[in-house]
């Protein structure tokens, strides 16, 4: 559950795909939202004063400096126009509020990031699709794609079998016909 740390420190909790010219592809979460600018949590480690760009869920790609580091934490400020990181403010105190009122189930399986993430998808009718893979866990997978699926469609990803049960801006959430051991599932998986 999403809590209010102080008045204008506000968590809240969404994916992003980041990127510099020192880095290419990180994957992040923001943490909270404050007058300061917008907490990451990330394995990845951007350096002091760099500029990133992070596409967030639900906000949309975002131009930044990154003005404070710690442990697997970095803060952004937006490099945008007035009006623009008034509109990301809003949004982002939006979902907050909304965090605050759902209780997300807790997920079965742990998500890994795996090395080889270009895959091929193969719909009911034939069709093939590329995809980048996002993650992975033994009861599905979450992909970016460029195409929109319906949910309860069958599909393939790569030769595995899944349907999907979840839309999202830019790609899908499939759960396996069939799903792995959770010992199967590591950063070298083959689906």
């Amino acid at each position: 559950m999403t809590e209010h740390l102080t008045p204008d420190l506000y968590t809240v909790i969404l994916p992003a795909l980041c990127w510099s010219r020192r880095q290419p592809d990180f994957y992040a979460v923001t943490q909270d939202v404050s007058r300061e600018g917008i907490s990451f949590r990330s394995a990845a480690e951007p350096a002091l004063d760099e500029q990133i760009t992070c596409s967030i869920r639900y906000i949309g790609q975002v131009d930044a400096r990154v003005v404070r580091t710690d442990d697997r934490l970095f803060l952004v400020r937006l490099k945008a126009s007035r009006q623009r990181a008034a509109e990301v403010a809003r949004t982002l105190l939006a979902l907050s509020r909304e965090q605050e009122r759902t209780l997300q189930p807790a997920r079965a399986h742990p998500r890994i990031s795996p090395d080889r993430k270009d895959v091929l998808v193969t719909l009911e009718d034939g069709r093939v699709l590329p995809g980048r893979l996002i993650n992975v866990s033994a009861s599905g997978a979450a992909l970016a794609l460029d195409h929109t699926l319906s949910a309860g469609a069958s599909i393939t990803i790569g030769s595995t079998a899944a349907q999907v049960v979840r839309i999202f801006r830019d790609g899908i959430g499939a759960a396996f016909a069939f799903p792995f051991d959770p010992g199967q599932v590591h950063a070298g998986i083959r689906l």
